[in-house]
């Protein structure tokens, strides 16, 4: 009776096993089913995308023109999305004129109104891309939608809304991410900022100066970094009193934007900032030396070339080997520096240049040759076989340049 019982249990133990195995194996398979489908289906749809989107790039012309009517592709939202995406893409591209065009096709289509909805309704990352496609579109009306989202209480949200901004290229754009921005209420890194208000500036630099008047703080040094870099010479004027400023971000703002300025302001305001106190001041006003071809510059950048950081020596080394003409005295001069750290400097952007063979060419002429060239030579081969090392504490550079 034992034995019977036994075998009664064993088998309902070996046919429960089975139907749990059977039900592994369908549920496997159903998954395997459904992976498929689900695959086959998207292959399916990507097909019919690129199908119709490669029709609508045949056609957008005749739809922008209206000689095929809104009334055949309005309702569905897949022609929409890829004819709008055609437009956004040609605005970037086309001049101001036919950019107007695309434009006001956008209005009178409803593809606008439509990408602003989107953002006032969205979530998520289907919000943020309707306010990326909002600021490509480069209109007016993006403005009000996109500053709203700039409170957001998501981050990502108000970084997209900070670059939608931007993409929209006017400076009137600019001015809801100042006023935010300025008074603390703008809770975005910085660098997205800059980018943003480059961008809206870009066409209209001087229109961001009356925000740089009245700035302080962080917004200050941002500010004044794109003014820096998108200065005119109509804005010099301006740009000389940020050179006294107590912030050596904004002074080394307005060393970068003096390369714009007329040389009458340009050169003597870089003449007092390459001997400002913080090295990277004198780098950008090394910098900026560099972009003026004239010779008033060179006995600055002789003091420059003589500075205690290795940057700054480069810069202006390299702003000195253009000066051909003069390139003889100039390393008389940096030689009677006894600093063998500007020296070598001086003769490493010589070579880079290739000037540094014609030098030693035009100093070894026996035509030419006498005492001083003799030892300016001497002094020229010890240095470039890096024999000096030595710096005095504070070179002293005469001007003997027009």
């Amino acid at each position: 009776m034992n034995s019977v019982l036994g075998i009664s249990s064993q088998l309902k133990t070996t046919l429960g096993e089975a139907i749990a195995l059977w039900v592994i194996v369908a549920a496997i398979a159903l998954l395997i089913a459904y992976t498929l489908t689900r695959r086959a289906w998207q292959n399916f749809r990507e097909r019919q995308i690129d199908a119709l989107s490669f029709k609508i790039h045949g056609q957008w012309r005749a739809m922008v023109r209206g000689e095929i009517p809104a009334d055949k592709w309005r309702s569905d939202q897949r022609i929409c999305g890829i004819l709008q995406s055609i437009v956004i893409h040609e605005i970037g591209a086309v001049t101001d004129k036919d950019r107007a065009g695309l434009q006001e096709f956008l209005r009178t289509s409803g593809l606008l109104d439509c990408c602003i909805e989107r953002v006032h309704s969205g979530n998520g990352w289907a919000k943020r891309r309707a306010m990326l496609a909002l600021g490509a579109m480069r209109v007016p009306e993006a403005i009000v939608p996109l500053m709203e989202a700039l409170d957001d209480w998501q981050l990502d949200t108000r970084l997209i809304a900070v670059r939608a901004l931007g993409k929209t290229g006017l400076a009137e754009a600019a001015e809801p991410i100042l006023e935010a921005y300025m008074v603390g209420g703008l809770k975005v890194p910085s660098d997205p900022i800059s980018n943003a208000l480059m961008h809206c500036y870009k066409n209209e630099p001087a229109a961001m100066m009356p925000y740089l008047r009245r700035s302080r703080g962080e917004s200050r040094e941002v500010l004044a970094r794109v003014a820096g870099e998108l200065a005119t010479s109509l804005m010099a004027e301006e740009m000389i009193y940020l050179a006294d400023d107590p912030g050596p971000e904004v002074r080394a703002s307005a060393a970068r934007a003096m390369a714009a300025a007329p040389l009458a302001v340009a050169i003597p305001t870089l003449a007092k900032l390459i001997r400002d106190d913080v090295w990277f001041v004198r780098l950008r006003a090394a910098t900026a030396l560099n972009q003026i071809l004239h010779p008033r510059v060179i006995p600055f950048l002789l003091e420059a070339v003589c500075d205690s950081n290795r940057l700054v020596r480069i810069r202006a080394a390299t702003a000195l080997a253009k000066f051909e003409h003069e390139t003889v005295e100039i390393l008389r001069r940096i030689v009677d520096s006894r600093d063998g750290y500007a020296l070598q400097a001086m003769i490493s952007a010589l070579e880079l240049g290739g000037g540094f063979g014609k030098v030693l060419s035009q100093l070894s002429d026996p035509t030419l040759r006498d005492e001083s060239a003799a030892n300016l030579l001497d002094a020229l081969r010890k240095g470039s076989a890096g024999l000096w090392t030595t710096r005095p504490a504070s070179p002293v550079v005469e001007s003997v340049f027009p």
